[in-house]
């Protein structure tokens, strides 16, 4: 039974002491004091009491919640007020369903949810990722006449944004009567996340023509589309905007700048925007880690790490996957055993790089190590993590143990397919190149740029000429993918070593682009397999009139002179290379002993213990002479 309105508390009174109520504790206290005078028994009170205890989500977790459904379970006849408080609660929560449970609840109670249920029920809907259930509440939306309320709008909008394609949600938007800022922020933000920072930035344009609003975060999403495309010229505007309107660069702002201009390759304008925040966090100096990073200062970006007062996971991974794009790989997989040993836990960021330093270093070890990491903490890995193995044990020569965890993916995408195709192709398996890619067309998938390239380079190493004249010109007709000039490279090559010179050379001719190092290069090498002369000085005058020859493209040069006795040439060559600096990038071998990569190259000296190598190598060849004498006087033996 409820308390008779006369028996309830001064209704000032009782809010002032709820105000007063910080802490999960206190509120108990208070409502064992009210359960002590029979107070609580009112509906008011309890619906005053609900509120407090979701108002405490945030201090007081998954305890303030439960109090709050504990007691909401103990109301017989729950109202839209109590309903909307504790659907909010949990449309906040870790739990995000329960308050779709409860909204079909209140409808079952026949009773009808208002301008402040809705946004909540669409909040949960979205962070559920629910999506019927948000088509469901967007017709009741209409149905109840509420689609004006631009609370409502904003919700609906933002769940559209994150569940469907943006070009829904600009309709959604256009569509909408009463706009704020927040309509604005969230279809801008939308674009930006997205990728498409065009749309972002000519919306913005829209925005200032209609003389709409602009806040803190119009200007953070703005800064991160700036930042995703590159666009320093307009992330400039975006901060001239800022400082002629008077903006207040607060740390979200001052975040997004340093970022921006970080991405955007000004790594002076980002160390200043930096310098100038007042106050700074864990996100500040891993934007200026990332700033040094992308400019290239790799042990710059590895100084600032070790000054930096805090860091947390995204840190380690910005200075891991610094790394390993640098081709640092056995420094990338140190830093990260040393972030295990202070006791993080990667995230599948971190895994995703330490994969492709495994990768890079043909280190398959430390690659079964993090597959096991991921087997025990990640029950389902994203579709990207998988494929980061994938490419590990590609790298690593484990083609079919690659081969096998992919036909075990549930979720693939076309990366997954890129990674099979363009791995088999590496390893020279020219047939299950070719018949993974028509399973892959088979099983509806769309073959990029990407997937060609691995497809017309195995054709290329296994001497497949029809098939690769044929793949590469459905590309377009069939694919509607456009030739680049990686497509025509590996043609190129194919048809060099196949021997039909003259036809490369038309097809270069007739190539859309300028031809680059790769593509002069593959028609070099097919001249010498075949003796070319004739084609091969006119490649060689394209290729000196190039800049960035590589010391290996020489060497093939002066082999091909040589062995068509061209020895003048030769000789102004190998001058030209030494007064050029010019020289063959020494080839590298690697050994793993010990759970340890050792590289080693000819007459190399590098290695802390390469005395005791080659004098371990000096013996072990006088053992083989030894042996060898021995054997040669044994057979002299019998013979006699």
């Amino acid at each position: 039974m409820l308390t008779p309105p006369g028996a309830v508390p001064a209704s000032r009174h009782l809010s002032e002491l709820l105000r007063r109520c910080r802490s999960v504790r206190h509120l108990n206290q208070l409502h064992a004091h009210l359960l002590v005078g029979g107070s609580s028994a009112s509906l008011a009170v309890a619906s005053q009491l609900l509120a407090s205890y979701c108002a405490l989500l945030g201090e007081g977790g998954h305890g303030a919640l439960w109090y709050a459904r504990h007691l909401f379970d103990g109301i017989p006849e729950p109202d839209r007020v109590v309903y909307n408080s504790i659907i909010r609660a949990y449309s906040n929560s870790s739990c995000p369903q329960e308050a779709l449970r409860l909204h079909r609840g209140m409808l079952g109670r026949g009773i009808l949810p208002n301008e402040f249920t809705l946004p909540f029920v669409v909040k949960a809907c979205t962070r559920a990722q629910m999506w019927e259930h948000a088509l469901a509440t967007h017709a009741l939306v209409v149905k109840l006449g509420l689609l004006q309320q631009v609370f409502v709008g904003n919700a609906l909008l933002h769940s559209y944004a994150v569940a469907w394609s943006l070009g829904d949600s600009r309709r959604f938007f256009d569509e909408m009567v009463g706009r704020n800022v927040v309509s604005w922020n969230t279809m801008i933000g939308g674009y930006a996340q997205s990728g498409q920072t065009r749309e972002a930035l000519t919306l913005f344009r829209e925005m200032r023509n209609q003389r709409q609003l602009i806040d803190e975060f119009t200007l953070a999403s703005l800064l991160f589309a700036c930042s995703q495309e590159g666009n320093l010229e307009f992330g400039r505007l975006v901060h001239c905007h800022m400082l002629v309107s008077g903006s207040r660069v607060d740390l979200i702002l001052g975040n997004a700048l340093v970022d921006m201009y970080g991405k955007c390759g000004d790594l002076w304008m980002a160390r200043r925007c930096f310098d100038m925040m007042p106050l700074k966090n864990v996100v500040s100096w891993t934007s200026m880690l990332c700033a040094q990073a992308k400019h290239g200062s790799v042990d710059a970006a590895r100084d600032w790490f070790d000054q930096m007062p805090e860091r947390n996971i995204v840190s380690w991974n910005a200075m891991i996957s610094c790394f390993v794009h640098d081709g640092r790989s056995r420094e990338a997989l140190d830093l990260y055993n040393n972030m295990q040993s202070r006791g993080l836990t990667p995230d599948e960021v971190t895994l995703v790089a330490v994969l492709s330093a495994c990768g890079q270093s043909g280190n398959l070890t430390f690659g079964k190590m993090v597959h096991h990491c991921i087997r025990e903490s990640f029950q389902n890995p994203s579709v990207t993590l998988v494929n980061s193995l994938l490419d590990m044990y590609m790298k690593c020569g484990q083609v079919d143990t690659a081969i096998g965890l992919f036909s075990e993916m549930h979720t693939k995408n076309v990366i997954s397919w890129n990674v099979i195709i363009g791995g088999l192709a590496m390893h020279g398996r020219a047939q299950d190149t070719v018949m993974f890619f028509e399973s892959m067309v088979c099983n509806s998938f769309l073959p990029d740029e990407i997937t060609f390239v691995g497809l017309l380079a195995a054709c290329s190493h296994g001497g497949l000429l029809e098939a690769g004249q044929y793949y590469f010109d459905t590309m377009r007709q069939v694919y509607s993918v456009q030739h680049e000039i990686e497509h025509y490279a590996c043609m190129v090559d194919l048809l060099g070593r196949r021997g039909h010179l003259e036809k490369a050379v038309d097809l270069i001719k007739d190539m859309p682009m300028k031809p680059d190092v790769v593509v002069w290069g593959a028609l070099l090498g097919a001249c010498r397999i075949h003796g070319n002369v004739g084609i091969g000085m006119q490649v060689i005058k394209q290729l000196l009139e190039l800049e960035g020859i590589s010391g290996s493209l020489f060497v093939l040069i002066s082999n091909l002179l040589y062995e068509t006795h061209q020895w003048k040439d030769m000789k102004r060559l190998r001058k030209l290379m030494k007064e050029w600096g010019t020289r063959k990038d020494m080839g590298v071998s690697s050994i793993e002993v010990c759970n340890i990569i050792h590289e080693f190259g000819v007459e190399d000296i590098r290695h802390e213990s390469s005395k005791e190598i080659y004098a371990a190598i000096d013996q072990l060849s006088c053992n083989l002479v030894s042996s060898h004498i021995l054997v040669v006087q044994s057979e002299e033996l019998f013979e006699e």
